[in-house]
């Protein structure tokens, strides 16, 4: 039959060329690795800035802490309990 003799000469052709191919060695850039993670220089821009945010804070903090510290051991450290009632309550609502 001509037609199926048209589908084996397809067949043959698409089979020789897939054996003919080759995949050429091209180095491409490495892909991160799927449990590697790579911030954008925003992101480390933002990371570097909230990072000196944060140690102003701990250390205008620790200052805080430690005067607290200190009335504690004189024994002149007072808490309102009228305004530690208030600031509760203006937590909760």
């Amino acid at each position: 039959m001509i037609i199926s003799n048209y589908i084996q000469a397809a067949t043959g052709l698409f089979a020789n060329r897939k054996q003919n191919t080759s995949v050429k060695n091209v180095k491409h850039a490495e892909a991160p690795k799927a449990s590697e993670f790579v911030m954008s220089s925003e992101a480390k821009s933002f990371s570097q800035t909230l990072s000196q945010l944060r140690g102003d804070a701990d250390s205008a903090r620790t200052d805080r802490v430690e005067a607290l510290r200190q009335k504690i051991a004189d024994g002149t450290y007072h808490v309102d309990s009228e305004t530690l009632a208030a600031d509760m309550l203006a937590m909760r609502y």
